[in-house]
């Protein structure tokens, strides 16, 4: 857990958070009952967003990087398969022109949307680099085809104009999800009737609001923005469980490990304590005091072996259940159980030593004394 807070504390995301105002707009089904009417109002929006003073960039989107998009098959051009659970799995993301530059994710390769991507242009879509790496390792994605596959629905052929960055799009914390993805443009989608705004401002985002609520109202008084919030507060929020269960883990975590060392402590010294007579005899017969500790030491060592071995095994087995809690660590990460095993070698050796050390320093004939 130490570690994940340290990751998450150190994490560059791929995308810009900085000064970018969010909101949420719901179209009411009564005055825009399909996607076209809806998609004719996210076009009369955007450029009004983009025209609005002190912002730099605007989008409009289905949802926000990091926040999870949601998992469909798709078919590869060149590639066949058997039945349609066969076929991978992507992650959809339905965006407007200027998505990638309102979050400063530089287009790799290609372009990027634009306002000529309409619902009577060729179709096209833009996949991530995860997407590039899983379908085309060793070719030029730019100009090849991949198409949606869904039940009940032809599909057409999407024609790929750009590789971007992995923003996240299997979500924060799903450390194991597929981050495989692509983007298509809002105009050649089937878009409910709700979105999410994005603005880039030059100064703070907040000072936006009511600029968007007069470009949204402007339109359509009726309409209401909501769930405005800067794309920083919903990082920190989507990442606080990490924080804050962190910070009990690692509590909870040194807790255990102070008292299996103290325990450990207390349990070998007092074993080493009850062999006083032991000592005491073998000393009367000649033995060394380095050969009295080392004696000791050795079955130490035994004992500690076997303990490391058994609780290293039944670790092995219990640590895999953190995975849900983790941030990008594995959750059998060697270096952390090779510092737990140092400390508790440490406990145990120590407890071993001092006892020894202390009784080989006393009188052959005090130590056939002791009780």
């Amino acid at each position: 857990m130490i570690k994940s807070v340290v990751q998450l504390k150190n994490v560059q995301m791929p995308f810009g958070i900085e000064n970018i105002l969010t909101a949420r707009i719901d179209l009411p089904r009564d005055r825009y009952p399909d996607s076209a009417a809806s998609i004719r109002f996210f076009e009369q929006l955007l450029p009004r967003l983009q025209a609005l003073p002190g912002v730099g960039a605007a989008t409009l989107s289905d949802g926000l990087p990091a926040a999870g998009n949601g998992l469909i098959p798709v078919q590869i051009e060149g590639k066949a398969y058997a039945n349609d659970n066969d076929s991978p799995l992507a992650r959809e993301g339905i965006v407007t022109a200027g998505y990638f530059d309102t979050f400063q994710a530089r287009v790799r390769r290609g372009r990027e949307f634009t306002a000529a991507d309409t619902s009577t242009s060729g179709p096209v879509a833009i996949v991530n680099e995860s997407f590039e790496r899983a379908h085309f390792p060793n070719v030029d994605p730019l100009g090849r085809q991949m198409k949606r596959i869904r039940p009940g629905s032809k599909e057409p052929w999407l024609t790929i104009v750009g590789v971007v960055p992995d923003l996240i799009m299997e979500g924060i914390g799903n450390n194991n999800a597929s981050p495989i993805g692509y983007y298509i443009p809002i105009a050649q989608s089937d878009v409910a009737n709700g979105v999410r705004v994005a603005v880039r401002t030059r100064g703070e985002a907040d000072s936006a609001t009511s600029l968007v609520r007069s470009a949204v109202t402007s339109l359509d008084p009726d309409l209401a923005i909501y769930e405005v919030e800067t794309m920083q507060r919903i990082v920190e929020r989507q990442t606080m469980f990490y924080t804050v269960f962190g910070t009990f883990f690692m509590a909870f975590g040194f807790a255990a490990l102070f008292l299996a060392a103290a325990g450990l402590y207390g349990v070998m010294s007092f074993a080493v304590t009850q062999r006083t007579r032991e000592l005491g005899v073998r000393s009367a017969l000649g033995a060394q005091g380095a050969q009295l500790i080392l004696l000791i030491m050795r079955r130490s060592v035994i004992q500690l072996a076997i303990g490391l071995v058994l609780g290293l095994v039944l670790a092995l087995l219990a640590s895999g259940a953190l995975q849900p809690v983790l941030y990008h660590v594995n959750p059998r990460d060697a270096a952390v159980f090779a510092g737990v095993v140092a400390t508790l070698a440490f406990a145990s050796l120590a407890a071993s030593f001092l006892p020894a050390l202390r009784v080989t320093k006393i009188d052959p004939v005090m130590a056939l004394a002791s009780e």
